[in-house]
């Protein structure tokens, strides 16, 4: 595949609504040869780690912005085993 076709599907994946990206991951992890569990923790932790570095590591912005509590943030951490990064400080 040519740098310039992976550019323009890269260009039309993301002009897709979220739904419609996660529908088209949902047919390609169907897919592959992982286990439900593995697919649900992949993503659960790539989720995780994008709202950590959107929120700056701040747990309770972060719990306020998805509305999800920040001792169920500070377990599903743990859980997939995800380091918090330093706060960057002012």
């Amino acid at each position: 595949m040519t740098e310039k076709r992976i550019t323009e599907l890269t260009e039309q994946f993301e002009a897709l609504t979220i739904k419609k990206m996660m529908k088209i991951l949902a047919y390609k992890a169907a897919d592959s040869k992982l286990y439900f569990k593995e697919i649900m923790d992949e993503f659960e932790k790539t989720l995780l780690q994008a709202l950590l570095d959107k929120y700056d590591s701040n747990k309770l912005k972060m719990s306020m912005g998805v509305r999800l509590h920040r001792n169920t943030i500070a377990k599903k951490m743990e859980k997939l085993k995800i380091k918090e990064k330093k706060r960057k400080t002012r």
